[in-house]
């Protein structure tokens, strides 16, 4: 179900509030004696409308020339309803004024035809008292009162209306038939300033030797709005001439009338354009608003309802669906956090329908517990960034969020100004990030390596000396043999490993290239042609080194399996002298024996021989690995300044931005300060360092005197010198964490200052005023949500200061109030208000533009107590008033 749908008063062609609708003021019709008609008569009233949706003109008033057909404006107004067009009952009147009469333009409220009356030809008929209809039912006709009795007479029976000055710089227009002297003391009259509210068909702006828009001004300071008529004598010229467009939300008089009143904001010459991104609805399936669409307007729109209804539960849907974060520091998260599960039940799903700046439709769409989803056309896209590419930076604010924003400021309200910016930037400092531990292990290593060199040093010399004991005997000359099999086997070993790693790696790179060029196919270019012919024989080139490499594998291959072969024979032929060795070794013990020694074991020497082997090249790798301790060094001191540039490109970033900001508006002013959360890199420095015994004191002049953990590492020594007799506890903790503590990112700081005062200094409504005002200066922000903007806002605040600029700004941005303030609404002259109630079961809701009657009256019973509480305090202002 359709929430605008829901009630008969509530028409389409105003689904999402109020819009900017073409009205013509000044239509005349067949019943004229001026319009001239020759088809047939019952094809006139279709004709007519047909010509009006053709002139796409969405309001019109019936203007004859001192008459009205009631017959025929109802049967007029019955057809246009079909088409949704609006039609308001009316008369050209010749009032008795200047030296031509003055050709007035009078649109009636329906009480003056209500319930088959026709108060308006009683009118004429005391308007042109003494005279026949054949004789004033035309346009040179002459009523007998002036203007101002006129208006007294209209006045007099008790119905609404007002008027429009015809065609003003024409003949009978009121600029062309009364002076200035006449015109100043018309527009001081209490009955004009009231009724009259606009001139029809201005031309001229500023012309010396005639009337015009300035002069004008000059005699009229009340000046009205400007409108537009055809002023037609036959179908044809219905919708000729200008155009002028007027906002409206229902197609009724009270509608148009205050639109009039309120021009410079409901009036236009041309339908403004909507360029901005914005939400046009939310859909829900499943859960409390199963089957319930709320539309919204592209400009301003009031949820409403008391506490309980379901507002703020679709507020936190939308932002749910559209991914938007809460920030770092959101007040009641946990009511927040269940809000949306309880609204949408198991398997709810929300459809958020949105149009993109380009004016492309997408729709959002999430399951609960699920990554939302956009759609272009029913069809899922992925990939497309919702926070930027559907909805251009949305900010969104729950209920308290705007206040506790106003206490401390701080990254988080800075962070979703901004933060959807910096993805370049943070993706470069999580790639530096993402490095940092590799290098950091890197350096590790080669200390380890320096401290097993020396261990395998000491070893070495170990092996000689007891090698040298042995040869003293004879040992060696003895098994040389044997020696130089174990060597031989060793040195086959060796290069089965390197020709091994050879092979995986080229195997490795092969795969990749593959990979990569599998999917490079060259385009047809239709201006290069054939410069791209040549340029696919040169990839077709390069694809070709891969088939070159697997050949070069296959080679490997051969070339491994080859030297196997010879390993292996070097195993059997040493098998086939086990027997002999063994021998061998026997004899040598028994030699030794009868020469009294019994201490040595000549398959002691064997295995000597072959660790001595082993050492040499544990020692050779080692002493290479070792010459790499300052190349590595180096490197991690370069990720440090990569990962620290990254972080001064943030805040450059962040600074350009808020300096864009602070130039937006003059009272709120941000400075940022680089890495000057110094409270925060003291607690960090005391949260790692717990248990060495160091004291705060320490962490505070650290805190002070260094950057951050990059600029302590790169000056350990001296840093350490910090903790005194703590020294070698402070360097040890600091390298055992130094992964996470070169990542560790000194927040920045950042200065609020409102009207030139720290904004900590003010009172929780003037800093909350003070965000308030702020986030409504950021342009650059399509979407803004927030759920009941006048907490800790005073009533007069909240009109004077904040709805009065939601009124100036509200054309070039989208925004969406939870409210219980009544200002928001009615004084910003909210585009859409979807009014809400709730059962255990299902929460219901009746959405409408403010100029529809039911919407008034779901106003005024929720938001001002209902119609007698809101009568009462009417009459007490009016008693002190008085």
């Amino acid at each position: 179900m359709d929430s605008t749908t829901a009630d008969d008063e509530t028409s389409p062609v105003f689904l999402h509030g109020s819009r900017w609708i073409r009205a013509d003021f000044h239509l005349h019709t067949r019943a004229d004696k001026e319009f001239a008609y020759n088809g047939e008569d019952n094809a006139f009233v279709s004709s007519y409308v047909d010509q009006l949706a053709k002139a796409a003109i969405g309001l019109g008033v019936i203007t004859n020339h001192n008459k009205f057909d009631f017959d025929e404006f109802k049967a007029l107004r019955r057809r246009a309803r079909r088409q949704g067009i609006g039609l308001l009952p009316g008369v050209e009147l010749s009032v008795n004024d200047g030296a031509n009469g003055v050709h007035t333009l009078i649109v009636f409220s329906d009480a003056w035809i209500a319930e088959g009356q026709d108060y308006i030809n009683q009118f004429l008929t005391n308007a042109f008292t003494g005279k026949t209809r054949a004789q004033y039912e035309h346009e040179n006709a002459r009523s007998n009162d002036d203007l101002i009795n006129t208006l007294r007479k209209l006045e007099g029976y008790n119905r609404d209306f007002f008027v429009i000055f015809a065609h003003v710089e024409a003949p009978s227009g009121l600029w062309n038939e009364l002076d200035g002297g006449r015109l100043t003391e018309l527009a001081e009259q209490p009955l004009i300033k009231k009724y009259c509210l606009g001139f029809q068909k201005v031309r001229t702006h500023d012309k010396a030797d005639a009337k015009s828009r300035m002069k004008v001004r000059q005699w009229w300071p009340r000046y009205p709005a400007e409108v537009e008529g055809s002023d037609p004598k036959r179908i044809e010229e219905i919708g000729r001439g200008r155009s002028c467009f007027v906002k409206l939300g229902d197609l009724g008089f009270d509608a148009v009338k205050f639109a009039l009143t309120d021009f410079p904001f409901r009036v236009a010459a041309e339908v403004p354009v909507v360029s901005h991104s914005h939400v046009e609805a939310i859909r829900f399936e499943g859960g409390m608003l199963d089957g319930v669409r709320v539309p919204f307007s592209p400009h301003m729109n009031c949820l409403i309802g008391i506490q309980g209804s379901g507002k703020s539960s679709v507020l936190e849907c939308l932002r749910y669906a559209l991914d938007i974060p809460y920030g770092e520091k959101p007040q009641d998260k946990e009511y927040k956090d269940a809000l949306v599960p309880y609204v949408l039940k198991s398997g709810g799903t929300v459809a958020v329908e949105v149009t993109d700046r380009l004016g492309t439709k997408y729709e959002v769409r999430r399951i609960l517990n699920h990554a939302p989803d956009v759609y272009i056309d029913g069809v899922v896209r992925h990939g497309v960034s919702i926070r930027e590419t559907v909805i251009r930076k949305p900010l969104y604010f729950g209920q308290k969020d705007l206040s506790a924003a106003g206490k401390g400021f701080g990254v988080d309200l800075v962070e979703k100004l901004v933060g959807d910016s910096l993805k370049t930037v943070r993706q470069k400092i999580a790639t530096a990030k993402s490095e940092l531990k590799g290098a950091i292990d890197a350096l590790n290593s080669v200390q380890t390596d320096v401290d097993t060199l020396s261990d395998r040093t000491t070893e070495l010399e170990d092996i000689k000396y007891r090698l040298e004991q042995f040869d003293k005997h004879g040992v060696k000359a003895t098994l040389e043999k044997q020696l130089g099999f174990s060597e031989d086997e060793a040195f086959f070993s060796s290069t089965d490993v390197h020709a091994e790693e050879w092979r995986a790696t080229l195997a490795h790179v092969i795969e990749e290239a593959s990979d990569a060029f599998s999917e490079l196919e060259v385009p047809a270019s239709s201006v290069n042609e054939d410069l791209f012919a040549r340029y696919a024989a040169g990839v077709a080139k390069l694809k070709q080194t891969i088939t070159a490499a697997g050949i070069v594998l296959a080679s490997i291959d051969e070339a491994k399996a080859e030297l196997a072969g010879l390993h292996e024979e070097l195993k059997s032929k040493a098998d086939g002298l086990k027997e002999e060795f063994a021998q061998t070794e026997r004899d040598l013990v028994q030699a030794l024996a009868a020469q009294g020694v019994t201490s040595i074991q000549p398959d002691a020497y064997v295995g000597l021989t072959e660790r001595r082997a082993t050492v040499e090249a544990d020692i050779a790798e080692l002493t290479k690995r070792t010459l790499k301790e300052w190349t590595r060094r180096d490197a991690l001191l370069t990720i440090i300044s990569t990962l620290n540039d990254g972080w001064l490109d943030e805040f450059k970033q962040v600074s350009a931005s808020l300096a864009k900001i602070n130039a937006a508006q003059p009272a709120l002013k941000i400075q940022p300060v680089f890495k000057g959360d110094k409270v925060a890199f003291r607690d960090k420095l005391e949260e790692v360092f717990r248990g060495s015994g160091v004291r705060k004191e320490v962490f505070l002049d650290l805190a002070a005197d260094y950057a951050d953990f990059g600029a302590i590492y790169k000056d350990i020594e001296k840093a350490a010198e910090y903790a005194r007799t703590k020294s070698e506890a402070f360097k040890e903790y600091l390298l055992d964490n130094l992964p996470q503590l070169l990542a560790y990112q000194v927040p920045n700081s950042f200065d609020v200052t409102y009207h030139g005062k720290g904004l900590k200094s003010h009172s929780l409504g003037q800093r909350a005023s003070a965000m308030m005002l702020f986030l409504l200066s950021q342009d650059d922000h399509d979407l803004l949500l927030i759920d009941q903007p006048e907490d800790d806002l005073d009533s007069q605040t909240v009109y004077e200061e904040v709805v009065k600029l939601v009124r100036q700004i509200k054309s070039g941005r989208q925004f969406i109030f939870a409210t219980h303030n009544a200002n928001f609404p009615v004084l910003g002259d909210a585009e859409s208000v979807s009014a809400f109630s709730a059962t255990d079961e299902a929460i219901e809701v009746f959405s409408a533009s403010i100029d529809n009657k039911l919407c008034q009256a779901k106003i005024v019973d929720i938001m001002e107590g209902g119609p007698e509480a809101f009568a009462r305090r009417k009459t007490i202002y009016e008693i002190w008033n008085t």
